[in-house]
């Protein structure tokens, strides 16, 4: 078990748990880290009622990266403090894992993309709506390349795409 600083647990658990003041911090990570319909209950009552960085914290990070694509499944409600706690952990998510909250819908399939994909997201992330050819040409790569990025980028749903006609031609532009 990691060392926590305890005024840190009391305050969350206060926030989630207030009805169970036996709950201690190594009960609960145990627990979380089941997988069982028990650990779903906790995990997603944490989640709503944790803050965020608290609740990362607690789990560590390299945990929250983990397990959050298939934590959010949890989040299923049509609440707005569900919606509103979801987008707060979805970005706190794309930060530690792309290095930008931008991405909407965290998932393992991040992890299976090159390197060379990843640097086009990064690259569209920056450059907000353009062209694959210009992204190609800002990356220094050749454009099929990138094309072949930008459609796995786009089938997995991180990025989108647009169709815009710019004299007479038709181009395709993404951004995130």
């Amino acid at each position: 078990m990691m060392q926590i600083n305890h005024s840190l647990w009391d305050r969350a658990r206060v926030s989630a748990f207030w009805d169970r003041p036996n709950l201690t911090y190594e009960k609960w990570l145990t627990g979380i880290l089941k997988g069982d319909t028990r650990s779903n209950s906790l995990i997603k009552q944490s989640m709503l009622h944790m803050k965020g960085p608290i609740f990362i914290e607690l789990i560590s990070l390299p945990v929250f990266i983990e397990h959050y694509p298939d934590w959010r499944k949890l989040l299923t409600d049509n609440e707005p403090i569900t919606w509103t706690r979801q987008g707060i952990l979805d970005g706190l998510w794309s930060w530690h894992v792309c290095g930008t909250i931008y991405m909407k819908n965290p998932t393992h399939e991040w992890f299976k993309l090159t390197k060379k994909q990843k640097e086009t997201f990064y690259c569209i992330s920056e450059l907000g709506y353009e062209s694959i050819y210009r992204v190609a040409k800002e990356m220094n790569r050749n454009y099929r390349r990138v094309l072949d990025d930008v459609r796995k980028l786009v089938d997995l749903g991180i990025i989108q795409q647009r169709v815009k006609t710019v004299n007479g031609r038709r181009t395709m532009i993404v951004g995130v």
